[in-house]
Formats: structure tokens, sequence, C-alpha cells
């Protein structure tokens, strides 16, 4: 009994861990799909309102109707201060990593380029707020250029011919483990298809038109007559109008006006035009296709989202420029340390030739080893002169990068860089939880936000689309204080062809208050073409969609490999720092073997050149480790707040 017992409490304990263990898949699996909310630093940019330099402005003038008619006034493009000159010291440019993103953020011409479109979108706010149709924006989000990329481990081996008999050796090669690319510059989800036009657009702002004409009537004296009552002479008229049209959100249009059009026509109108005036209102509104607060205000909510688009874009293309100009920063510090690694190697290698030419004019060394190190030189000399030519292109494409204005000055073209921020690398270090860092990137990255926005957009042209495909039933009234009906008067003899008689019809107008009412049908037949274009359009909707899931995959591939790549990177650090030291250990007991007659100079210079290979190995490692760490700020979006730069000031530079 006691035995049953313990097996059915066994089983009910299996089945309460198996369904708890269920419900935390369940709940995991919820989590995963389920999409971070917007963090606030891409809320801010969504919303923020700072206005550019080159924003368009209007005119002020003295009465503000007249601004209605004046041209938005775009500034110049200004030539910035090259205020990288102001860092230009006897031919040398001091520059920190700090001074290196503010110089990238004021002059570069990419993020001038963007500056500009968060106004083109501010234009096409007012344009569809007007009733027109947005134009759209520009996605492209420029990178800069690679550089020559950092060291990739020790530019100088040493031949095996010149090697001890001891068998010291390094690791042949390191390359940079974290070099993500992103070909596509584009980031819009719609690709090279449109969406369909939708309905008509309401015109929002009112329309005044007008007519104010002398007219000279002259009575024809043909054979047949139209006479008007009034009058049978000539008579001088002046003819007025005045109307309005105005276009409301939910697809009802009003036109109104007033003339005298019919009074002129019977000659009732002399010097006076509004003797005799005729008011007309005409009402419209739509009961099926075109109807609808969203259906018609659709492109200004599209473009009231791209402007948030153009926002983040803007946050995308500052943290690609802060992301590469920082690469090429700690570039030029990883070849400039490179640069004086290869120095001591070509010294050391250098003084090992003075050595051993000495002992070949002594006799005690012979020719053909001196012939090795002179190899030895020369090799040391090219890895030299390489690594200063690498170091060279570096400097011009970075000076190009931060004054893109001004790089062409003499005085700026020619100085050396002088960089005085290195690279620092923690002792120790603690990596955050892979989960985690995605859970940041879903939430941080602008580009992941602007696709959302994007897909928004495109089920809100859907929403015009679909309602294209209703039938068209408007309801219209339409009322005339003074409207003309016109009539016939048949008079003379039947028309016979064979006596050429013919009729004359007399027309005479009757005048009156006029009330019309009812409904305009337009009923397509099979409808192929609306139906077609909201299929497409609902078919591309979907694209987005999948485009968009493809997007959020790529941010959790990217997080994923850039803090792989930082991992591997530390790894690869601390092994080039071990090598280091185990080669400064083996040089140190290479002279201790010297200074008791148990070795030879060679193989001190030998381990010197090993000692240099070696930190030539850590600057490497140094270069690719930092550059995967900001590598994984890009991967999150965090790249701006760990620079400390504020989208704000940004914009206003």
């Amino acid at each position: 009994m006691n035995f049953s017992l313990l097996v059915s409490s066994c089983r009910m304990r299996t089945l309460a861990a198996i369904m708890l263990m269920s419900s935390l898949a369940l709940h995991g699996q919820q989590t995963a799909n389920a999409k971070p909310e917007p963090s606030s630093n891409i809320k801010s940019t969504e919303d923020t309102n700072i206005k550019p330099r080159v924003y368009p402005e209007a005119p002020q003038p003295a009465l503000p109707v007249f601004n209605w008619y004046r041209n938005f006034r775009v500034p110049p493009p200004i030539e910035k201060p090259t205020v990288i000159a102001d860092l230009l010291h006897n031919g040398v440019i001091s520059l920190s990593l700090e001074d290196a993103i503010t110089l990238a953020i004021t002059n570069n011409l990419d993020a001038e380029i963007n500056r500009y479109d968060l106004g083109i979108a501010d234009m096409d706010v007012v344009r569809t707020k007007g009733g027109g149709t947005s134009r759209g924006i520009s996605f492209n989000v420029a990178q800069l250029p690679t550089g020559v990329g950092g060291p990739t481990g020790p530019l100088l081996s040493v031949a095996s011919s010149a090697a001890s008999p001891t068998g010291t050796s390094i690791s042949p090669s390191f390359f940079d483990v974290n070099e993500i690319t992103e070909p596509q510059t584009n980031l819009s989800l719609q690709g090279s298809s449109s969406f369909s036009s939708g309905p008509p657009i309401p015109q929002f702002d009112p329309t005044l038109s007008g007519q104010l004409a002398w007219v000279h009537i002259n009575p024809s004296d043909s054979s047949t007559t139209t006479v008007t009552p009034g009058g049978t002479g000539t008579t001088n008229s002046t003819l007025a109008s005045l109307s309005a049209i105005q276009g409301f959100s939910t697809g009802l249009t009003i036109q109104a006006g007033v003339n005298n059009n019919g009074a002129v026509a019977s000659g009732l109108s002399q010097s006076n035009p509004f003797s005799t005036p005729n008011v007309q209102v005409a009402v419209t509104q739509p009961l099926l296709r075109g109807f609808g607060v969203n259906v018609n205000r659709r492109e200004i909510r599209v473009a009231q989202n791209d402007r948030k688009i153009s926002r983040l874009l803007f946050r995308q293309q500052l943290i690609e420029l802060v992301y590469g100009v920082t690469r090429l920063y700690y570039d030029l510090v990883s070849l400039n340390e490179d640069v004086i690694v290869k120095q001591d190697a070509l010294a050391a290698a250098r003084k090992l030739y003075d050595d051993d030419n000495i002992q070949v004019q002594v006799g005690t060394l012979a020719p053909i080893e001196l012939m090795r190190v002179k190899a030895l030189v020369s090799s040391a000399e090219l890895d030299l002169v390489r690594s200063q030519g690498f170091l060279d292109q570096q400097e011009i494409i970075l000076k190009t990068q931060l004054a893109q204005k001004g790089v062409a000055d003499p005085a700026i073209k020619s100085a050396r860089i002088q960089p005085t921020s290195a690279i620092i690398v923690p002792a120790t270090e603690q990596f955050p939880a892979p989960d985690d860092l995605v859970t940041t990137a879903l939430a941080n990255r602008p580009d992941l936000a602007q696709a959302s926005l994007q897909v928004i957009n495109g089920k809100i042209t859907l929403e015009g689309s679909r309602n294209q495909t209703r039938p068209e039933i408007d309801l219209i009234a339409d009322v005339q204080t003074r409207g003309t009906i016109a009539t016939s008067q048949v008079t003379g003899t039947a028309a016979n062809p064979s006596n050429g008689s013919s009729l004359t019809t007399t027309s005479l107008g009757q005048t009156g208050k006029i009330y019309e009412a009812g409904i305009e049908i337009g009923l397509p037949i099979r409808n192929r073409v609306a139906r077609s274009d909201a299929g497409r359009d609902a078919l591309q909707v979907r694209q987005m969609q999948a485009r968009l899931q493809q997007l959020q995959n790529q941010v959790t591939e990217e997080v994923e490999s850039a803090l792989r790549g930082l991992q591997m990177a530390r790894k690869a650090y601390d092994a080039a720092v071990q090598s280091r030291v185990y080669q400064e250990q083996l040089l140190q007991s290479e002279k201790d073997k010297l200074s008791v007659g148990a070795s030879a100079n060679f193989f001190i210079v030998q381990d010197q050149s090993f000692v240099a290979q070696s930190r030539s190995t850590e600057v490497a490692a140094r270069s690719a480790y930092i550059k995967a760490k900001y590598a994984l700020d890009r991967a999150t979006g965090s790249v701006l707040e760990n620079n400390h730069i504020n989208i704000d000031d940004a914009i206003r530079k």
C-alpha cells in the first residue's frame, strides 16, 4: 500500500514537473516572439523637433496672408570652418578620439546630406496637410570606407635559415576576427515596387476663384436667331463671379460661389455686376469610395511616419559615422604603434649586421653568415616601408573624413596626425548574456524601428487601395438662389429638304430658385483594375513584413556574431600578451646565458626580433579587440550613448 502511494506520488510529481516545464517553455517562446518596445532613445529621436541649420524658413511679411504665396528660403551650403586646423601645431595634428568624432559629425558630407532629408520629410507633412500626396524620402545610409585596416599580425618573419637551434617561434599571423560588413545601404523594405494611388485626396486647402470682365453683346443678324428676353439691342455689361472650394477629411467637398452669368446673358446686368446675383452652393459626400477620415488622411499619416523615419535614418547615419571613424582612428593608432615596432626590429637587425661584420673582418665568422643577416636587414626595411605606407594612407583617409571641405588645405594635407587616445583593454571583463544584448538591440536599433514604421505606412496605404475597390456612390446637393432654366419655342415652316425651308428656334429664359438633391452612382463592371491593385498592395505589405522579420533575424545574428567576435578578440589578445611575455622571458634567459659565455650575440638579437614580432602581434590583437567592442556597440545600437553623443546637438551642426 505504501509502495502504491509512493508510485502515485512520484507520478503526480512527474506530471507536475512536466506541466511546469511546458509552462516555462511556452513562456520562453512567447518572450522570444514578443518584440520589445522601442527604447526611450528611439522614441526621443522620432519625436524630436530640433531643426538643422539647413532647414528651410518661411519669410515673415507684414501681412501673414502674403506668406501663402512666397517660397521657402533654403540657406545655401555654408563652408564650415575647418575646425581641424585649430588642432594643427607645427605640422602635427594632435587628435583624440573625441575630437575625431566631433569633426566627423560637423564636417562629414554624409551627415550633411541626411540633414537635408529631415527638411524634405517636414515639407512632405506640409504638402499632405494641404491635400497633396507624399513624395517620399530617401532611405540611403552611407558607410565610411574601411581604410587600409590595422596590422594583421607580425608582418616581419625571421627566415628559417636564420633561426636559432633553440627553435624559438611565434604564431605566424593574426587576423581581425570581427570584420562585419553590411553591403546594403538602402534600408527601404518596399524595394522598387510602388503602391497604388487609391481614391483621390480632398483638397484641404480652400481655393478661391474669381472673374471680373467687361462684356459687349451684339445681337446676331443671321437667319436663325436666338432671342433673349430683356432687350434686342447692343448692351454693355459687367461679368463677375467668385467661388470657393473646400475639402474635408470625411471626403465631403463644398463648393460655394456667387455670379451674375444669367443676368448678363439676359441683358439685365449693367455697371453693377451684383445687381441681380446668383448664389450657388454644391455639396458632394462620398458614401463608399472615398469615404472616411482614415482613408482621406492616409497621406498625412504616411508623411508623419516618414518624418519619424527620417529622424531614425539620421540616427542610423550617425551610428555608421561614429563607428566608421572609430575604426579608422584606432587603425591609425595601431598602425602608428606597428611602425614603432618595425623600427625597433630594423634597429635590432642592423645591430646584428654591425656585430657580424666586425666578426667577419677579424675572421671569427664565416662571410656566408653576413649574407644571411643582410637578407634579414632587407626584410626588416621592406616591412618598415610597407607599414609606413599603410600609416600614410590611413592618415589621408581619416583626414578626408574629418575635413571634407578643408582637406585641400596644403597645411592640413601635409600635416601628420598624432593620435592621443590610446587603446585600453581592461584587466578582466564580464560579457553580458546574449539574450540581454539581443533584447537591447531589438529595442534600440534605429534601422529596425524605421523598418517597423515602413510596414505601418504600407498598411495605411493598403486602406486606400481597398477603399478604391468599392462602388462610387456620392450624395449630392445643390442650391441656387437665381437659377436659369432654358426652354425652346419652335416657329416657322416644317422642315422640308426639297424647298430648303428650316425651323427657327427661340430660347426663352426662366429664372427662379433651384434645389437639387440626389445620388450619383459609378459602378465599374468587373472592377479588375482596382481589385488587382488592392491584391498586389496586400502582397507587398506581406512582403514588407517578411523583410522586417528577416531584418530582425539579421539583428539577432549580428549581435551574437559581434559578441562572439569580441570574445574571440579578447582571447586572442590575452594569448598575444602571454606570447609577448614568454618571448621577453626567453630573451632575458638568452642574455643570462651570454653573460656566462653559454650563448652568442646572434641569438640575443634574434630573440629581440622575436620580441618585436610578439609586440606587433599584441598591437594587432589590441586593435582587433577595440574594434570588436565598438562593433558590438553598433550591433546593439548603443554607439551614440556610449560616446556621449546627443542626437539634437548632432542635428544642429
